[in-house]
């Protein structure tokens, strides 16, 4: 269900499920609509990103959790 695809710009995760959040069913509620060059997509809201980096439990993830931490951080920061 899940591939990992090499392009030139970097590499794309495609999942097909997610440990800690499910299918695309249970995660659409979580999505924000990117449009990253020009091409409209759904992508997982910051807040689900963190939940299921966190559930996923591998050292990779943990450093991105961090990272993903401090922009969530610095959004409330600007909204306030």
């Amino acid at each position: 269900m899940n591939f990992t695809l090499s392009t030139r710009l970097g590499a794309v995760d495609l999942l097909g499920e997610i440990t800690g959040g499910g299918g695309y069913d249970a995660l659409l509620p979580h999505t924000v609509t990117l449009e990253p060059f020009g091409v409209r997509c759904r992508c997982l809201s910051l807040g689900k990103l963190i939940e299921v980096k966190r559930a996923a439990g591998r050292p990779k993830d943990f450093e991105a959790v961090a990272e993903l931490e401090a922009i969530e951080e610095e959004r409330a920061k600007a909204e306030s």
